[in-house]
């Protein structure tokens, strides 16, 4: 007789946390994961960040004894301590940070879901919540949002701009949907999902009248004469133009200032024979549209040169829709591979 997996009625029964046959204490897990409700998620949450039954307990309007009854019958379902209790803190244990680490998926995702009704009821599109490193905005965004519009496929591209490694971390909470970076051994090992979209060296840029335009033959050795203008201490970037100089047998360079804003270095740059680097494709963008600035033939030679998107799997529809849009936009501006 085979077995039906539809309840009564017909109706299909919910996939199980636990997979028929698993070990006991894998199922006795998944019952008691099973009972919780959004305000325990909540509740468990707040408990994790503040670390204070007091403060927990005043959050979800109910008393100290009660919460700590509550949490001590969750532990007891799972058959795992959560949180450790002293007379002066509490902390997570081993199984409440994954625990933690996984509600905060969960409640990421929830709170979601009203911005993406009032998205879809105004016409708009679901809202991704895009991370993109300085300077990649004016490049990728106005071209996708035209995509997406010709394409008919209303998504609202919500932007933001940071470091790699505070946006990683978003990423990979799902408090980002995308996130547009190099692909380098911390975003490849991230447990995200990864698009390629296109190839990007980081190379040496400077003022329309700098010297070192004038000349045939330009090495690092050239480069160290003149200020630069560096990415912060600590970044990819200043680590790989460190390491150029390195290898060139050279300390690091004279720091004028640091700074990763195209803008405020190419005007810096007009007025001061100082040198900072820039991904080609800004650069090549930024000489079509006028502005006024040099090229030296040195480039970073330990960056990763591909561009690529990061997302959870399974990516929604929206999320589709915007990687699709990048890739188009990346793939038809010629730039893309220069």
């Amino acid at each position: 007789m085979t077995h039906d997996p539809r309840g009564p009625a017909g109706l299909t029964r919910p996939e199980p946390l636990a997979p028929p046959g698993a070990p006991a204490h894998e199922q006795r897990i998944a019952q008691a994961l099973r009972r919780l409700r959004v305000r325990d998620m909540e509740t468990l949450d707040t408990l994790g960040r503040t670390r204070s039954f007091a403060r927990t307990a005043e959050a979800a309007s109910i008393t100290q004894p009660a919460l700590s009854k509550w949490l001590r019958e969750l532990e007891e379902s799972l058959g795992l301590p959560l949180f450790e209790r002293t007379s002066r803190r509490v902390a997570p244990t081993v199984y409440g940070d994954a625990l933690l680490e996984c509600i905060g998926r969960v409640l990421t995702d929830m709170r979601g879901v009203a911005p993406a009704f009032d998205a879809l009821r105004t016409g708009t599109g679901r809202p991704v919540s895009i991370g993109l490193l300085p300077n990649m905005a004016p490049q990728l965004i106005p071209g996708a949002l035209a995509w997406l519009r010709e394409a008919g496929r209303p998504v609202q591209l919500n932007v933001r701009e940071d470091t790699l490694d505070r946006m990683l971390a978003q990423a990979q909470r799902r408090e980002l949907d995308l996130l547009v970076c190099r692909l380098d051994a911390s975003a490849l090992s991230a447990g995200l999902d990864v698009a390629p979209l296109y190839r990007d060296d980081m190379i040496v840029v400077c003022g329309p009248r700098h010297p070192l335009l004038r000349r045939a033959r330009i090495g690092w050795r050239d480069a160290a004469v003149f200020p630069w203008i560096a990415p912060p201490l600590g970044s990819p970037a200043r680590t790989a133009l460190d390491a150029e100089f390195a290898k060139a047998g050279l300390p690091p360079p004279s720091v004028l200032m640091e700074s990763v804003s195209w803008q405020t270095n190419r005007a810096v740059a007009e007025q001061t024979p100082c040198l900072f680097v820039q991904s080609a494709r800004a650069f090549e963008l930024a000489v079509r549209a006028g502005e006024r600035v040099g090229r030296l033939p040195l480039k970073l030679s330990t960056m990763p040169d591909t561009v690529g998107a990061l997302y959870a799997a399974p990516a929604s529809v929206s999320v589709t829709a915007a990687i699709d849009a990048l890739k188009a936009v990346t793939r038809t501006d010629s730039g893309a591979n220069d």
